[in-house]
């Protein structure tokens, strides 16, 4: 049985080596290292892309409130969260998001859907999608 030292004393996030594909000028054929997100660090992602939604009560009627947090910028914010060196210290900070905006949208793609396959997060993202899609169906209606 585990005990919740164990569970909160252990490193359960690991370190994956990626071969950049060589169709990816410039960075094709290099290697770098990712790690799986964090759960906390996976939760800010889906709510930096697909906003929020909750319940907001008033004394007529209880309405549903969406909130966008107009935060941009997501494959950037998961290479500055996930690409690390060999011990897992991350490479970049926020500080380095806008820099990483400005390379190359192919290169930051392929390395965002790396990231987001390697911390099993594909399923939830395509869920958040379809589910904020329905709620603009619904806000529209």
């Amino acid at each position: 049985m585990l005990t919740r030292d164990e569970i909160l004393s252990t490193i359960d996030i690991t370190i994956k080596t990626l071969d950049i594909p060589p169709a990816i000028p410039v960075w094709g054929g290099k290697q770098l290292y990712i790690k799986q997100l964090t759960r906390g660090q996976q939760d800010n992602y889906l709510k930096r892309q697909f906003g929020q939604a909750r319940m907001k009560q008033d004394r007529k009627a209880v309405q549903q409130e969406f909130t966008g947090l107009n935060t941009y910028g997501h494959d950037a914010w998961l290479c500055a969260m996930s690409v690390c060196e060999p011990n897992g210290d991350l490479m970049f900070t926020e500080n380095d998001i806008e820099a990483l905006e400005g390379k190359s949208g192919e290169f930051i793609g392929w390395l965002a859907k790396e990231i987001l396959t390697f911390s099993n997060m594909v399923e939830e993202v395509d869920e958040a999608r379809s589910a904020s899609a329905k709620q603009a169906d619904d806000i529209k209606n």
